[in-house]
């Protein structure tokens, strides 16, 4: 079956009619079209060591806060750099890109730009570090779109998006002023079906979005999508 036939998509009128009140969207192969860099980087970096990348390694360090990714890669691999070391050279290796030649996916800005319109809230929830994703809403024209930018460098510890946590984090916070957003009132956008886990397990509605890397391809598409409440092909 075609990856566009799959799609259950999240029309923004309807969602608001059953009362979704917040968007929590991921970064990296859901809104940015960015998943390739950490592939290339991750192909550059442990082929300085001699190792290749493997399905396994990629999966657990794109659901990974940058300190878990760096531990993992260094017991792994057994990296003659200290973890933070490891960072470093990811974060040089990265940064300009997300500083300036990061690019949206086809149709995301208008998306977001419609459930502004509508009176959604609006949030990132996010693996990347806080510096990249600040570079990449600055560089793509979106931020001053989101009402929060949440990161796993925000929660701290071991925690990643395969726990509900940093998408509580977000109906958390938007509570704040009084007008409490429930899990149920929420619709979380993900590429990767560890985050998707994470955030059914925290009650809330979830939406797969596709990526050629992030959802491992057509091949899995299918089955990812069926697993939703909703999904995108393209926005």
């Amino acid at each position: 079956m075609s990856p566009e036939n799959t799609v259950n998509y999240p029309d923004l009128k309807t969602l608001s009619k059953e009362g979704v009140k917040l968007l929590i969207f991921d970064l990296d192969g859901t809104l940015l079209d960015s998943m390739s860099v950490w592939n290339d980087v991750d192909i550059e970096f442990l082929g300085r060591y001699g190792y290749e990348v493997t399905p396994e390694y990629t999966e657990m360090v794109k659901r990974s806060t940058m300190e878990n990714a760096a531990r993992y890669t260094q017991e792994k691999y057994r990296i003659p750099l200290t973890w933070q070391e490891i960072i470093e050279a990811w974060e040089s290796m990265v940064y300009d890109f997300y500083r300036s030649d990061v690019s949206l996916k086809e149709g995301a800005k208008k998306y977001l730009d419609e459930a502004k319109k509508l009176g959604f809230k609006l949030s990132v929830t996010t693996a990347l570090s806080k510096k990249n994703a600040n570079a990449s809403l600055e560089a793509t024209g979106i931020k001053d779109l989101f009402d929060c930018v949440i990161t796993l460098e925000d929660l701290g510890g071991n925690i990643d998006k395969g726990s509900p946590d940093i998408f509580l984090r977000a109906t958390k916070y938007l509570s704040a002023g009084g007008n409490v957003i429930t899990p149920q009132q929420a619709l979380v956008f993900d590429d990767v079906l560890r985050a998707i886990e994470g955030a059914k397990s925290g009650g809330f509605k979830t939406c797969a979005v596709y990526d050629n890397i992030g959802c491992g391809g057509p091949g899995n598409w299918e089955s990812f999508a069926a697993g939703c409440d909703y999904s995108v092909f393209k926005f």
